[in-house]
């Protein structure tokens, strides 16, 4: 029989001790903020940074786009109401962009409902209560957006949203 030493050359506590410091440094990597639908604008900055891209912002009477242009080519326009809460975000380019980034605490209804709404490929349109997210494309050419209808600002058509 093998001991665990003679199998790996090392004592068996070598390797406990290796996967707790894993542990250890997997919980005390900070969390990076991403701006997400339904939470503050204060997080738009990190996506940026996390895209590798660059920020236009647009203000309109009714809300502000920040377009964030990747590296990738993919742009990325996040919604944000005068009360400073993203409340749309819209899609378009060559990749699809991070969906969990995106949705963010919206994003496991997004993927409960859409599996019981599509087939596997295709276009993805949902209405669900307090999330609409409409997806499509092919390679290298993909649209979207996803919108939180309870957080709209008041006189904002969804068609805006693009």
């Amino acid at each position: 029989m093998i001991s665990a030493t003679a199998a790996t050359g090392r004592p068996r506590s070598h390797w406990r001790i290796w996967m707790a410091g894993v542990a250890m440094f997997t919980l005390a990597w900070p969390a990076a903020a991403y701006a997400e639908l339904g939470s503050n604008v204060a997080s738009v900055e990190a996506d940026q940074e996390h895209m590798k891209g660059t920020r236009r912002i647009t203000t309109t009477a009714e809300y502000t786009v920040y377009e964030i242009q990747a590296e990738s080519g993919t742009t990325v326009r996040e919604f944000v109401s005068p009360a400073g809460m993203v409340f749309g975000v819209a899609w378009q380019g060559p990749f699809k962009p991070d969906m969990r980034q995106l949705l963010g605490a919206y994003f496991d209804q997004f993927v409960q409902a859409s599996q019981n709404k599509r087939p596997r490929r295709g276009a993805i349109s949902l209405r669900e209560p307090g999330l609409v997210v409409d997806s499509g494309g092919h390679m290298r050419s993909f649209t979207g957006r996803a919108y939180l209808p309870q957080m709209m600002p008041e006189n904002v058509d969804p068609a805006a949203i693009k």
